[in-house]
């Protein structure tokens, strides 16, 4: 997987702190954090026993550089969710 370009990561900075999002670390207070590369994908389901993912919820995710805490943050609301979001196989939302 290659790294995200620095304009790429820039937007997502840029719309983190349009947002507000510039308090401390909420486990050290550290004040200094990394953007990690890579999407982290979360699967919704909506049930507990339910062994079929029905959404797929991809985010960014940065860390604290001082204790490594991480926080996850959805692309959709940042308005960087990618156009070709790939859906999981039988994806209710997916069908016409």
């Amino acid at each position: 997987m290659s790294d995200w370009s620095a304009e790429f990561r820039a937007e997502i900075v840029n719309r983190l702190q349009e947002r507000g999002v510039n308090r401390p670390c909420g486990r050290c207070g550290g004040d200094k954090f990394t953007l990690v590369d890579g999407y982290a994908v979360f699967g919704l389901v909506m049930e507990l026993q339910s062994e079929h993912v029905e959404r797929l919820l991809p985010s960014a995710c940065v860390a604290c550089a001082k204790c490594g805490y991480l926080t996850f943050h959805t692309l959709a609301p940042l308005g960087l969710l990618p156009d070709d979001q790939p859906t999981p196989p039988g994806d209710a939302s997916a069908s016409p």
